[in-house]
């Protein structure tokens, strides 16, 4: 039988009032751990559940989506404010120019990031999303074995110029334009909507290839400038974020700030005032000017980039960081590279800075054109929410965000999920776990894996209740879990098989060896994204049980006390159908 999220909502309900957990709105100051637990776990855990019907919250999304366009047309600064405000500005102006304009050994003067659109196919690259008239989400299938799409056929002779240097691609690029002929020019992009909660979806624009391409070439000149500008690192600074949000809990010297809708809310009017005009020249160049929005057509767009573009993220990151970086100027407070200090660190719209800074930054993010969260920025008080972990008093709280409830994999999930909430908490949560596993009939619930496993190929257990069988070859403890089984694309030779499900694809020799040297062909397949998962069930072994030693932190179980998982789990036994 399914279980609905009103049958979740009441399971917590009780469990919580069991234990005498009244239910509050918001965290107060005078809370227990457990208490600002409870808050935070009734207020996520239907939160995101992906209703069939989600015709309202897409059109939340479109009504916000234009009322963000809209606010970009008409941004502009106000006509008269005081010193203050215009040091701000002006430090914010330095810091845009100073992230630009860098220093090079044996040259005199500063010279920008880049100069150049074949510097950017340098480190250009391509994402599995979708792209305008692309027959799938791979590289191969984009470049090769599809319609080039662009909206401007400038993008292309520079592409066209950069594949020069390589016979094999150029080859390659041949091949296609026989099937698909030369670049189609586009107007721009088209909107579209993906689950985000249960009132508002949230919006994504599908950009034609080369736009993504080149911005996404873009975006990795702007992250590594962020790393030697101010020490920030996409790839590690949410976990360091993560971090700072901990100690701000406990010693209320740091604040949390979160935006609503900060990559819809980058004006092109702003970002023309404030940024050098070869950086915006860049900018725009790769951007879309308009999109194509259901059942209205097509709409200008005066946001630079949105959701989709490729270097909307580190724009955002580097806008941020240039805010704090001028309010510290301001306050005269040295802050020091993100990676090594305690003190500040941006993640796209998730901003950390000393308290002391407060003021400065959101007068200075409002007059910039960006909105603050109120319901998840921070300034006072025990609770720091930042990249996907709540604190309170230093413990992290966070929530529980159950999406489905219709598989066996979404039910490992979530009972994984509730054992660890319960583990850090001390929150038993009986009901509603004992629901869920009563849910798992015959083999389902036979399936238990060790806790480092994926959260969705089974209950996570100790070792102790699985079933002692060891591998004759290592030694090691066999188990047995789901696992995805997700359609691929075979090459053969001079043929190329999809699954029914996909388009026919263009069987193009160099462009399989480019691919192949770009590492998106794997083994002879390429791997194919879906939204219909089929599970398997597989036989694994584990060389160790428990993780030996804690985690990085960038591990989701980081600090997790695994004695009192351990027991935590053993409660259920029964439940669970453990042996004695």
């Amino acid at each position: 039988m399914a279980i609905s999220p009103d049958e979740v909502v009441q399971l917590l309900e009780s469990d919580l009032c069991g234990q005498g957990l009244e239910k509050f709105n918001s965290f107060l100051p005078d809370m227990t751990i457990q208490q600002a637990a409870a808050v935070s776990i009734r207020a996520s855990i239907v939160s995101k559940w992906h209703y069939e019907n989600s015709d309202q919250a897409d059109d939340a999304a479109k009504l916000k989506f234009l009322a963000q366009n809209m606010k970009c047309k008409e941004w502009s600064l106000p006509g008269q404010y005081d010193t203050r405000t215009e040091m701000l500005l002006n430090g914010f102006k330095s810091a845009v120019h100073s992230f630009w304009s860098r220093r090079q050994k044996d040259i005199p003067y500063p010279v920008p990031l880049f100069d150049n659109p074949l510097d950017l196919l340098a480190k250009a690259k391509i994402g599995p999303g979708a792209n305008i008239e692309a027959r799938g989400g791979d590289f191969y299938t984009k470049f090769f074995a599809s319609p080039l799409t662009c909206t401007s056929e400038s993008l292309y002779n520079w592409y066209k110029r950069f594949i020069g240097q390589f016979p094999s691609w150029l080859d390659a690029e041949e091949k296609r334009i026989e099937s698909f002929g030369g670049p189609r020019k586009v107007s721009g992009s088209r909107l579209s909507f993906v689950p985000k909660n249960d009132k508002i979806s949230r919006c994504i624009c599908t950009e034609p290839t080369l736009n993504t391409y080149f911005q996404l070439g873009l975006a990795a000149h702007l992250e590594s400038r962020l790393n030697e500008r101010y020490g920030i690192s996409l790839s590690s600074q949410q976990f360091k974020n993560r971090d700072l949000a901990r100690l701000g809990s406990i010693t209320d010297n740091l604040i949390t700030l979160d935006l609503s809708g900060a990559s819809d809310s980058i004006s092109l009017s702003m970002l023309r005032l404030f940024f050098p005009s070869d950086f915006v020249r860049w900018l725009e160049m790769f951007r879309c000017t308009e999109t194509q929005i259901p059942g209205l057509g097509t709409q200008e767009l005066f946001m630079v980039s949105s959701m989709g573009n490729g270097y909307t993220f580190p724009l955002q990151t580097m806008i941020f960081s240039c805010v704090v970086a001028s309010a510290a100027s301001f306050r005269g407070i040295p802050l020091g590279p993100s990676r090594s200090s305690n003190s500040w660190g941006v993640f796209g719209d998730d901003i950390i800075c000393p308290r002391e800074l407060t003021r400065d930054v959101i007068d200075l993010l409002t007059l910039l054109g960006f909105t603050i969260n109120s319901d998840k920025s921070f300034v006072e008080g025990p609770f720091r929410e930042s990249c996907g972990a709540d604190f309170y008093l230093g413990t992290n709280i966070r929530g529980i965000y159950l999406k489905s409830l219709l598989t066996p994999s979404s039910r490992y999930v979530a009972i994984n999920q509730l054992l660890r909430f319960e583990t850090q908490t001390g929150i038993a949560l009986k009901r509603l776990v004992g629901r869920l596993i009563g849910s798992l009939k015959g083999p389902y619930l036979s399936l238990r894996c060790p806790p480092w496993e994926s959260r969705d190929a089974g209950i996570h257990a100790p070792l102790r209740f699985s079933i002692l069988r060891k591998d004759r070859d290592t030694q090691s403890q066999i188990y047995f879990c789901l696992v995805p089984h997700l359609p691929k694309i075979y090459i053969r030779e001079e043929d190329i098989v999809v699954p029914r499900s996909q388009k026919r694809r263009l069987y193009n020799p160099n462009g399989l060896y480019i691919s192949f040297l770009q590492r998106s062909v794997n083994s002879s397949t390429i791997g194919v994204r879906t939204n219909i998962i089929k599970w398997k069930r597989k036989r694994r072994i584990a060389p160790y049980w428990v993780p030996s030693v804690i985690p990085d932190r960038d591990h989701d179980d980081y600090g997790m006390d695994w004695g009192r998982w351990d027991s935590v789990v053993e409660s259920y036994s029964k439940e669970l159908g453990f042996d004695p």
